[in-house]
């Protein structure tokens, strides 16, 4: 059960991670996928890899096949933070044509948290079927994050959404035999949502595409990288803080330099504020974003609400570029350490980008890319996931 279908060069880090965990498992199992019906994975069936199958679930009611989504969203937001009604209401009746299929399976596992919902209706109707649930994220953190840092009253909605979401992800975390966790953080909030909830960690891996270009800075013209789905709040959030906050700064030590943002669907407002920005440029949608790492003279993770590993840290540290970062961009990562800053504070991060353009950002970045090898490279990745999966008992 995933939320999304990957597939090579999928833009988001979820569904990467989801196309490697299928590329690792695949020699030793067949694996057949459930998701939601929606333009997204209508399109992206057609070009899933390391699968048997792809059955697309339509679901009954207004919001079948993808419909009103904003409405669906916020239904589904209202019921936990959970996949939307119309996907549920498929589990909840006795569809033979799903039933049927996931029956035969020797094992049931779910890809992100949205999807653990259905662990509950799963284990209803199958009790001793072993059920694995993949966390990307702990969502009742990101609503307590997005609280936090709101403004009344839009920080109520996100206190409402936490207590909703920390009620259901208790419930469907309680519904699964083993959580994998991508980091120690992230397991120890699934423990204290579901104590008797097995918990194992398995460091995502990550790694350039193949044919990847060589590293290629202009010293001349340095170039600070952000990459990311910009519709999240998260991102664009944390791109507007660097920018009204940050950047001028950099700029006033390092007159050459570019800003570039890499992403799709940024809003209004951020066009605005990079429209305005001097030097500073929104790529919109890129079919790859090796070429800008590339060329990228350090990478910045500006964030402060979200919740999981952050991908883009860990993508930029392997591809050997210099990273400064926030706390919540460098999260779940025991190597921060190796990063040239890690901050909230505007004028330490300005710092830090600076010593990141000169030859400490090199000494970091050799360092933190041995270490991001060994801990968060694809070999390694494959075996853990591998050795974990052998051990665990099939359709018991």
């Amino acid at each position: 059960m995933t939320k999304y279908i990957p597939y090579a060069g999928i833009t988001h880090a979820g569904g990467r991670y989801v196309d490697s965990h299928y590329r690792a498992l695949s020699d030793d199992w067949i694996v057949d996928t459930f998701a939601p019906q929606t333009p997204a994975n209508v399109t992206a069936a057609g070009r899933v890899e390391h699968v048997e199958s792809v059955e697309l679930i339509r679901g009954v009611g207004p919001f079948a096949a993808g419909r009103l989504k904003p409405l669906a969203d916020l239904e589904a937001g209202w019921a936990g933070s959970t996949v939307t009604r119309n996907v549920r209401a498929v589990f909840q009746h006795d569809d033979a044509s799903v039933w049927r299929r996931i029956e035969r399976s020797s094992l049931i596992e779910f890809q992100w948290s949205e999807m653990f919902a259905l662990a509950e209706l799963t284990r209803a109707r199958l009790p001793e079927r072993f059920m694995v649930g993949v966390a990307h994220d702990v969502i009742t953190q990101r609503w307590e994050r997005a609280a936090a840092a709101a403004r009344v009253p839009a920080s109520y909605a996100y206190r409402l959404a936490a207590r909703r979401s920390r009620d259901r992800e208790r419930r469907s975390l309680a519904s699964l035999d083993v959580v994998v966790a991508f980091s120690e953080k992230d397991a120890a909030l699934a423990r204290a949502l579901a104590p008797t909830t097995a918990t194992e960690i398995v460091l995502p891996g990550l790694g350039p595409e193949e044919g990847a270009p060589e590293r290629s800075p202009d010293p001349k013209e340095p170039i600070v990288l952000f990459t990311g789905a910009l519709n999240r709040p998260d991102n664009h959030n944390g791109v507007e803080w660097f920018i009204q906050r940050v950047w001028p700064a950099v700029l006033g030590a390092a007159p050459s330099a570019r800003l570039v943002v890499a992403g799709a669907h940024p809003p209004a407002s951020l066009e605005r504020t990079v429209t305005r920005a001097p030097r500073a440029s929104l790529t919109g949608f890129v079919a790859s974003l090796e070429p800008y790492y590339a060329q990228a003279s350090v990478f910045v993770a500006p964030l402060f609400t979200g919740a999981g590993v952050k991908f883009k840290t860990i993508d930029a540290m392997l591809r050997g570029v210099p990273v400064v970062a926030t706390p919540v961009g460098a999260e779940g990562i025991d190597g921060a350490d190796l990063l040239v800053g890690e901050t909230e504070d505007a004028d330490e991060f300005a710092g830090a980008v600076l010593r990141a353009l000169g030859r400490e950002g090199d000494l970091r970045a050799r360092e933190a890319r041995a270490w991001a090898e060994v801990h968060y490279g694809t070999a390694a990745f494959e075996r853990r996931l591998r050795d974990l999966y052998s051990r665990f008992p099939q359709n018991r």
